[in-house]
């Protein structure tokens, strides 16, 4: 991923050489935000993920007025669940590189609202903690989460990302504004490698595809 990493930057410092070569104008932001993901059945398997939280940082290239790229990093903590004979929630880590193309709305229209849509691809990593078995409630207040081993592993999974949103300058202070956005990602339901197809004997694989839904806020600098 290191190296995914690198050549994203890569690429960027190449696009911006030419960018500052026709003097456009680049910008910088941190967003916080809050995670809805969908539910995945198949193969006897229900998978969704509890509601989760989550901060990330973008740099924007503008091309031109209408035309940009964003190349975002994000950190994202919720807790995978699965449905099937047990239910398990693993407690898990997300990380996310994302490159995607942004068209911007209006341009010269609104003199303090910069609304914009966007849409490209990115991966993410989805890094376990710890995984525990939730039963059914146990009487006389007999703890019903109990911490299991399933043995999973980190998992990489590809996601299309689309969504807009909008930009509000800040009154007098022109290089900053507030980023009010929606991004949606879409990838393959994370199993943690754990599937019977590789001897174990329990899988976590649905086959199915999930949605992450991601509202957030955040502040941008311009230069």
């Amino acid at each position: 991923m290191l190296k995914k990493a690198a050549a994203a930057l890569l690429l960027l410092g190449f696009v911006s050489s030419i960018s500052v070569a026709q003097d456009r104008r680049f910008d910088v932001s941190a967003s916080a935000a809050t995670m809805f993901t969908n539910t995945a059945s198949g193969n006897g398997v229900s998978q969704s993920a509890t509601i989760g939280f989550a901060g990330f940082a973008s740099f924007r290239l503008n091309f031109s007025s209408h035309h940009s790229i964003l190349f975002s990093y994000g950190r994202m903590k919720n807790s995978q669940t699965y449905q099937s004979i047990y239910d398990f929630h693993i407690p898990t880590t997300i990380s996310e590189y994302s490159l995607v193309y942004m068209y911007n709305l209006y341009p010269e229209k609104f003199h303090k609202l910069k609304p914009f849509l966007l849409v490209g691809g990115g991966d993410l990593g989805f890094y376990p903690r710890s995984t525990w078995i939730f039963l059914p409630p146990l009487p006389h207040n007999i703890p019903n989460n109990i911490p299991v081993n399933v043995h999973a592993v980190k998992v990489w999974q590809l996601a299309v990302v689309y969504g807009g949103g909008v930009d509000y300058t800040i009154p007098r202070y022109s290089r900053f504004a507030i980023r009010v956005q929606y991004r949606g990602f879409l990838y393959d339901a994370p199993d943690f490698k754990v599937d019977a197809a590789a001897g174990n004997t329990l899988s976590l694989f649905t086959g199915g595809h999930a949605h992450m839904a991601e509202p957030s806020a955040g502040v941008v600098f311009r230069f």
